[in-house]
């Protein structure tokens, strides 16, 4: 599909999702190729409805936390002793902290702008964006039916944590409900969200671009840029160096 129409198509089935069941995303691998990848991804069917399980069950807010908590630690070991680097760290890290730093509330969003899904600042290739649909209560369990779907090999965490499928379900299903923000694309090392109510005022700003922080520091190496731009913007492009 061009790239041109695929947010408007992927918008039409979204907003189908609650009577379908099917959550589409956007990935430049076709539906016949994802599900060949996941036949080989060695993932067996049991561990998987048990992990679909935990996920439901889990304190997704909790969850989301302690990976922020874990990537603050991870990057405070990283210092040593230098107190000054700490206190930059705790000014990135913590949302009242950081909150002072940002611009005045804004009256609306800023216009999101799609890397790699469908805007016209493709780093990601040329070719056609394929739209597939997941069987899901929402798009924050996909990674969850498609565990080796997103790519986060280069995070960080205290004690040799690892990102794993139920924290990208833990954060997306946090950031769905405090601002809308849906998945839109995921593929790789690749991935974007529609953001419906984006963090206008500089405290959930604050909150959101640390939250962002936490999870990819590869995208949000300075939050304050973050939480005067994309964070109150209608589309968050993520990506894992």
């Amino acid at each position: 599909m061009p790239r041109e129409r695929i947010r408007d198509v992927w918008d039409e089935w979204r907003g189908q999702h609650g009577e379908t069941g099917w959550w589409p995303y956007v990935g430049r691998m076709s539906p016949d190729d994802v599900a060949r990848a996941s036949l080989h991804d060695g993932v067996d069917a049991a561990a998987l409805e048990n992990l679909r399980a935990e996920v439901v069950c889990q304190d997704h807010d909790a969850r989301a936390a302690s990976v922020g908590v874990s990537s603050f630690r991870w990057s405070m070991e990283c210092v040593g002793g230098d107190e000054e680097d700490r206190e930059g760290w705790r000014d990135d890290y913590e949302p009242d902290r950081l909150a002072p730093r940002l611009g005045p509330e804004l009256v609306q969003p800023l216009p999101g702008v799609s890397r790699w899904g469908s805007g016209d600042r493709d780093t990601w290739g040329r070719g056609p964006r394929w739209l597939t649909f997941v069987p899901v209560r929402g798009g924050y369990e996909v990674p969850v039916v498609l565990p080796h779907l997103i790519g986060t090999g280069n995070w960080f965490g205290y004690g040799d944590r690892i990102l794993t499928p139920a924290d990208d379900a833990a954060l997306l299903r946090r950031w769905q409900e405090q601002w809308g923000a849906e998945l839109f694309l995921a593929q790789g090392a690749y991935l974007e969200l529609v953001v419906d109510r984006p963090p206008l005022a500089p405290r959930a700003a604050a909150q959101a671009a640390t939250e962002l922080l936490g999870y990819c520091s590869d995208t949000v190496q300075d939050p304050r840029t973050a939480g005067d731009g994309m964070v109150r913007s209608t589309v968050w492009s993520l990506w894992w160096d």
